[in-house]
């Protein structure tokens, strides 16, 4: 059986020089100034390979104006965007800009029903790292356009538009670096953290390993964030042909199912 292809998030330019050609192989480029939770975005001049655009930004006023100026002269390599701001599905409508869409919500795309609404106005969907793989499967079956699913890296659990780090230093006068990790108190659970000047994201402390739904059916693209991982590693992952379940462990998605029907209460 083959292998989907793969969306690789672009986390440096070397990595993309290494991996340029591979024909499984789609990039998705971080975009200055619109995305947050990565050491290293682009700009428009700056991508010269075939590939997407990512915009993970919430934006404001400024922020779309700034977009609908980026929108209407994208070059002729960039095929596609990766977006989570349904105001940008509204500029794109209003502009009547067709390019291809995907789009991104992190923890909100968890059932069929939705998804296929999304899908009236958008291209794909990447389905949430939130739920159970039996819930996946019954998505990808019931969907109406190949979709896209999150196979690795370390997962987003939280964005803010606030810069906490940069915030938690100024209130006690401390030095802690942009990058940097934590771990809670009374769980003891540890976090990695990254900021920029847009937002603080949360990223679990482990990736999750979903290497085995590279074989899928109607999956238009596997997405792989490499985000905390070396060029090493991420190239090692991409020409696997295991798992690689002894080194990264499959977590984080449940093995049971996620949407439960609750008991009406006795009155």
């Amino acid at each position: 059986m083959t292998k989907n292809n793969i969306l690789l998030i672009a986390s440096n330019p070397e990595l993309v020089k290494e991996l340029k050609g591979k024909d499984n192989i789609t990039f998705l480029f971080p975009l200055s100034g619109f995305t947050v939770g990565f050491p290293t975005t682009y700009n428009l001049n700056e991508i010269t390979t075939t590939g997407y655009i990512f915009i993970n930004r919430l934006l404001d006023n400024a922020g779309i104006a700034e977009f609908k100026k980026i929108i209407t002269n994208l070059p002729a390599n960039i095929k596609g965007l990766v977006f989570d701001d349904l105001g940008i599905l509204n500029v794109l409508m209003e502009l009547n800009i067709n390019i291809s869409k995907i789009l991104f919500l992190n923890h909100f795309n968890c059932n069929y029903a939705s998804i296929n609404i999304y899908l009236s106005y958008v291209d794909s969907v990447v389905i949430s790292p939130d739920i159970s793989e039996s819930e996946i499967d019954e998505i990808l079956a019931k969907s109406t356009k190949p979709l896209v699913l999150y196979t690795f890296g370390h997962v987003n659990i939280m964005y803010s538009r606030r810069t906490l780090l940069t915030n938690y230093n100024n209130y006690f006068h401390r030095q802690v670096k942009n990058v940097t990790s934590l771990e809670d108190d009374l769980t003891h659970h540890k976090f990695k953290i990254m900021e920029n000047l847009y937002g603080t994201v949360i990223y679990t402390e482990k990736p999750f390993n979903g290497l085995r739904y590279l074989t899928k059916p109607n999956v238009l693209y596997n997405l792989i964030n490499p985000v905390f991982l070396t060029n090493a590693e991420i190239i090692n992952i991409i020409n696997s042909n295991t798992t690689l379940e002894n080194i990264y462990p499959y977590n984080y998605l449940s093995t049971q199912k996620t949407i439960y029907k609750l008991k009406e209460r006795d009155l």
